[in-house]
């Protein structure tokens, strides 16, 4: 379980902001929007994945699950 000032912990919150604000984007799309390599977050995303934060769908974009996407990062 990620700490509020862990790196992980602003990483997750970073990917689900993003996720928030552009809607369902590719990986290196939400790279882009990071400044972050996308190895990095594909990374983020997997652990967001199976916290059931957020989801793959159609055409491998990521979205985030129904609910509030800043309320509870994966394990806090």
């Amino acid at each position: 379980m990620p700490e509020r000032d862990s790196p992980r912990y602003r990483q997750e919150r970073a990917v689900l902001r993003a996720l928030d604000d552009a809607g369902p984007i590719t990986t290196p799309e939400l790279a882009a929007i990071l400044e972050h390599h996308p190895a990095a977050v594909e990374r983020w995303c997997v652990e967001l994945q199976r916290a059931g934060r957020i989801r793959q769908c159609t055409g491998g974009k990521l979205t985030i699950v129904d609910g509030d996407p800043t309320e509870q990062v994966a394990g806090d």
